[in-house]
């Protein structure tokens, strides 16, 4: 650096003195505490948990940031008289140039150990966070403290896989970037806000691996299904809970959830917005009714863009997969045979068309719309009273196809108040899917489950503090 400001003087405080004079004093700090922050950083990767060695690093971290402040500020103030030495030819323009290189390369150290002290934080918070958790879970399994044993040992041993476990985390996330086609550098706006598009996704991934049962890395998964979707930086950022709280509630691989949710949103022409409104649904119907959150997608998913006219939306296609699912018809099974009653009312035969008219049963509304299921099929059920077992399966094989009339009897039974309820309660359903998440992790198996997603965040921390800058 001395020969690259040779010949520049600064005055600082009234006295003029050369620049290289001036930043002396602040070198040599910075050099004394960098050298004493490589001896700890070599001792770090011997005992990457051990939080005296963790203060010291942040400390000096903080010393360094604080000197290369000072060293900045008076570089700058250097810049700013160099302006005019320039305008008067007391210095070269290449003098000035190596001056504003300077001042670059020391922003970007600046930036550097902010970064690294922002990890160390994260890592001091991390373990923190991480020995509460074990703390809580071993109060839970008194007579099976061998697990906690292992946890423990498995905390307490990290050092050597931190680094990979951070390496691993990256490349899920490298593997994000790749599939939505952007840099490192990538901007987008989210919230309203222009934000670095990798870090925030990456952030996000981690936030949501310590808040929930799924890991960083799980979660970089799910945004990188999210990504093969096409969904943009936003829509990822508002996808992306409301995917682990289907998985978790369902039970089901994060691959699997991903799927349903985006193409059901898509088939249903649905905003990302109602994402959760769509999987608490599904929550409130399984729990509500004999199916589970998985059926229900693969239900959901066959009926497809089907379903798109029905006047109840969601709520209703719950409901009627949920009488179904009663019935014992379920899953892929119960969304192709509620597609078909679908078809059959919105497209009916003309002996179909001749046999609704005759009993005054109308599938849409005088402006064109479809009417609710329950209405259309409460109708019917109200045109065949007094009928006959035989008359009513005569006029229903009219309407309907004959592979569905097990499906369309199962419907026709419970139209009325059954109904009316059931879709009542699968509307109000606002946090459901987050209840039964959060009621399938309330038990030792949840509790390690989410102990475990938590050390790897805590190995991700430690690692990207020993990772190479």
């Amino acid at each position: 650096m001395a020969n690259r400001i040779k010949g520049i003087t600064v005055e600082i405080g009234g006295d003029t003195t050369k620049l290289q004079t001036a930043l002396k004093g602040v070198n040599g700090q910075i050099k004394n505490t960098k050298s004493a922050l490589k001896d700890v950083e070599k001792l770090l990767k011997l005992d990457p948990t051990n939080t005296n060695l963790l203060a010291q690093k942040q400390k000096l971290l903080t010393q360094a940031i604080g000197e290369t402040k000072e060293k900045l500020a008076t570089l700058k103030t250097a810049a700013e008289q160099a302006n005019e030495q320039l305008q008067k030819g007391e210095i070269t323009q290449s003098q000035y140039d190596a001056l504003q290189r300077e001042i670059a390369e020391t922003e970007a150290e600046l930036k550097k150990l902010e970064s690294q002290a922002s990890k160390t934080n994260q890592t001091l918070d991390k373990i923190g966070e991480v020995g509460g958790k074990l703390e809580a879970v071993g109060g839970k399994i008194t007579d099976v403290g061998k697990k906690v044993t292992v946890v423990s040992t498995a905390v307490t041993a990290m050092g050597g896989a931190a680094v990979k476990t951070a390496a691993d985390f990256e490349s899920s996330m490298s593997q994000v970037q790749a599939t939505m086609g952007i840099t490192k550098d990538s901007m987008s706006e989210v919230d309203g806000q222009s934000v670095n598009t990798m870090d925030t996704l990456s952030d996000l991934a981690k936030k949501m691996g310590s808040e929930t049962a799924f890991s960083a890395s799980e979660c970089a998964e799910a945004l990188n299904y999210l990504a093969l979707a096409g969904y943009d930086t936003q829509e990822m950022c508002d996808t992306l809970p409301t995917v682990l709280n289907l998985a978790a509630a369902g039970n089901i691989d994060l691959a699997s959830a991903s799927d349903m949710v985006t193409d059901a949103m898509s088939a249903l022409g649905m905003e990302t917005s109602d994402a959760d409104k769509m999987v608490d649904q599904m929550a409130k119907t399984a729990s509500s009714t004999n199916t589970s959150v998985g059926q229900l997608g693969e239900g959901i998913l066959t009926i497809g863009a089907t379903a798109k006219s029905i006047k109840g939306g969601t709520a209703e296609l719950n409901t009627a997969l949920g009488i179904l699912a009663n019935n014992g018809i379920k899953g892929a099974e119960g969304g192709t045979h509620l597609r078909n009653v679908i078809l059959s009312l919105q497209n009916p035969t003309d002996k179909a068309t001749a046999q609704m008219d005759a009993l005054g049963v109308s599938v849409f509304d005088s402006e064109g719309n479809m009417r609710s299921l329950n209405d259309i099929l409460g109708d019917l059920n109200i045109s065949m009273d007094g009928m006959t077992s035989e008359e009513k399966a005569n006029i229903i094989s009219k309407i309907f196809n004959k592979t569905d009339l097990s499906s369309v009897n199962a419907l026709l039974a419970n139209t009325g108040d059954t109904w009316d309820e059931l879709q009542t309660s699968i509307e109000n359903s606002g946090g459901a899917a987050q209840q039964m998440a959060d009621t399938q992790l309330d038990n030792l198996s949840g509790q390690l489950t989410i102990l475990k997603s938590a050390v790897e965040g805590f190995a991700i921390s430690i690692g990207e503090t020993l990772m190479p800058m």
